[in-house]
């Protein structure tokens, strides 16, 4: 591995983007056995119009976009959204880089997060960064629940 900069997204990276959310999203889709979850259903019009009111990072290994995630800020809290890494790349630290990254971007002291459930190693990583669950787990579908965290600085 060379050396992995997190740098900020432009519109030119969008469709890069777009195509390794499609990639990292696929385990996803299995493992909740929905091949309609957003981040596929997600077309390069809505990033666009995505990117307007977000903040997207990107983690590059040369040239190549191999990492990213979003966020925006409000007066209580910063979201946190989307949080991917290319496959070959994974388990190597560039999650929490991206997330790390993006907390200091948007500033702020409660940063806010929603994961799938059965994402059990997004979860291990969310508390190593000092998120907790918080509320109830929403229904999203039959096979699908949301699992809300939050961060205080």
């Amino acid at each position: 591995m060379s050396d992995i900069k997190i740098l900020k997204s432009t519109a030119s990276d969008l469709p890069e983007i777009l195509a390794l959310q499609k990639l990292s999203f696929v385990e996803n889709a299995v493992r909740y056995n929905d091949k309609n979850i957003p981040p596929l259903m997600q077309t390069l019009d809505d990033l666009l119009e995505e990117a307007k009111s977000h903040v997207f990072l990107k983690a590059v290994d040369g040239n190549k976009i191999i990492g990213s995630i979003r966020g925006y800020s409000k007066p209580d809290y910063c979201y946190l959204g989307r949080v991917m890494v290319h496959p070959d790349y994974q388990n190597q630290g560039i999650g929490r880089k991206l997330m790390l990254a993006l907390e200091k971007e948007l500033g702020g002291s409660v940063f806010e997060l929603v994961v799938g459930h059965l994402d059990e190693k997004n979860i291990a990583l969310y508390e190593k960064l000092g998120y907790k669950a918080y509320g109830e787990k929403e229904k999203v579908t039959d096979s699908l629940y949301f699992v809300y965290m939050r961060k205080n600085q």
